[in-house]
């Protein structure tokens, strides 16, 4: 079966699976946790207190740092992170492992020399119950990315594949976009943008 074949077929039959293996699926209120709604909610309404004080109880990326390709465009989940410079041993190991809802951040250094991220390793994250995977960086079959049953934010696209020479360092505080992503804490993504919290939220 093609690639794009098994990324169709994939994306219908991920939430049956998931109900059989115990892994993670999107929930029913995912629709309820807009990055609107959790600033309406758990931030101070004037802009010049978001920016200038630590009055807020979440953060709230730079703005358009990022761009949606995965096949959910709204995805939440506790952060785990990989630090990594042009090569990505690591965010597959990662992915390899059971998601639980979880939502990879991954900090590339911002490079746009590379890809850290294809369709195999979205495929891997969606199977294995993934929340989403952030990229500071690219990301790369794009087109089919955007078919699995997964959330995937990235700077760009490039349609070359990275190093395998230095594997990363795993579940370290990260600071791209304005924010800190620490392992443990919350992050919560959809078209507007990204907001992350140290803690989970309810609205």
């Amino acid at each position: 079966m093609s690639r794009a074949s098994r990324a169709m077929t994939h994306a219908t039959a991920s939430a049956s699976r998931g109900a059989r293996d115990g892994s993670w699926t999107p929930d029913a209120n995912a629709a309820r946790f807009g990055t609107s709604d959790i600033c309406d909610v758990h931030h101070p309404g004037l802009v010049d207190d978001v920016i200038g004080t630590s009055a807020s109880r979440v953060r709230v990326a730079r703005a358009n740092a990022l761009k949606d390709y995965g096949g959910l465009r709204r995805f939440r989940g506790e952060v785990s992170t990989v630090l990594c410079f042009e090569n990505n041993p690591l965010v597959r190991l990662a992915l390899e492992e059971p998601g639980l809802g979880r939502v990879l951040v991954v900090d590339g250094g911002g490079s746009e020399r590379c890809a850290l991220l294809g369709d195999n390793l979205a495929e891997t994250a969606a199977r294995n119950g993934w929340s989403g995977v952030i990229v500071n960086g690219c990301v790369r079959d794009s087109e089919d990315i955007a078919k699995f049953n997964v959330g995937v934010k990235a700077i760009g696209t490039h349609p070359l594949k990275s190093s395998k020479r230095d594997p990363g360092l795993r579940d370290v505080p990260v600071t791209f976009a304005g924010v800190t992503f620490v392992p443990g804490s919350y992050v919560y993504a959809d078209a507007d943008g990204i907001v992350v919290s140290p803690e989970k939220l309810e609205i």
